[in-house]
C-alpha cells in the first residue's frame, strides 16, 4: 500500500510539473521588413472606408498612408491628394483652399526623378486659373497643366488648349 502512495504522489508531481513548464518559443529578428507596403495598405483601407461613406476612417487611414515610413511613394502622394480633395470639398473638415493647396503641393512634389501625382498638379494648375489662393496667371497655368500631362493626366487636353487661346488673344 506505501508503494502505490508513493507511486501516486511521484505521477501526480510530475503530472503537475508538466504542465506549468511553459513552452519556449525561439524568437528570430525580422531583417527585411522594406518589403512591407504600409503606404498602400493603409491607402487601400482609407479607400475602402470612403466607398463606404465612412469619411473619419477614411481621413484617418489616409493621413498613415501619406505619413507612413515604408511604402511606395505613389500611395502617399495618392494619399496626400486625397486629403487635399477632402479638406477642398469640406468632407469632415471646413473647407479650407489654402490647406488642400499645401496637400496638393506635397502630393505634386517630384521625388527620386519620379513626378509627382497627376491629378495634384492638375489641380494646381487649376488654382492658377482661377485665381484661387494664387494670382490668376494664365502662363503659370499652362506650365502646370503641362506638368500634370507630362506626369501621366490624360484629361488635360481640353484644359492646355483653353488656356493657350486665351495666351493668344
Amino acid at each position: 500500500m506505501k508503494h502505490l502512495l508513493l507511486v501516486i504522489l511521484t505521477a501526480s508531481c510530475f503530472y503537475t510539473s508538466a504542465q506549468t513548464t511553459k513552452p519556449v518559443y525561439k524568437r528570430t529578428a525580422i531583417t527585411k521588413i522594406s518589403t512591407v507596403d504600409s503606404a498602400l495598405i493603409y491607402y487601400n483601407t482609407g479607400w475602402d472606408y470612403y466607398k463606404l461613406d465612412s469619411l473619419g476612417p477614411a481621413r484617418y487611414y489616409w493621413e498613415k498612408a501619406a505619413y507612413s515610413y515604408f511604402g511606395t511613394n505613389t500611395y502617399r502622394q495618392a494619399a496626400l491628394y486625397r486629403l487635399g480633395l477632402m479638406q477642398q470639398n469640406a468632407e469632415l473638415v471646413d473647407s479650407n483652399l489654402d490647406m488642400a493647396l499645401d496637400y496638393y503641393k506635397k502630393a505634386a512634389a517630384t521625388i527620386g526623378g519620379r513626378p509627382g501625382n497627376a491629378d495634384a498638379i492638375k489641380n494646381i494648375a487649376a488654382y492658377y486659373e482661377s485665381g484661387i489662393v494664387y494670382e490668376k496667371s494664365d502662363t503659370k497655368a499652362l506650365e502646370w497643366y503641362l506638368k500634370a500631362k507630362q506626369a501621366g493626366n490624360q484629361f488635360v487636353d481640353e484644359d492646355i488648349l483653353r488656356v493657350r487661346d486665351i495666351l493668344k488673344n
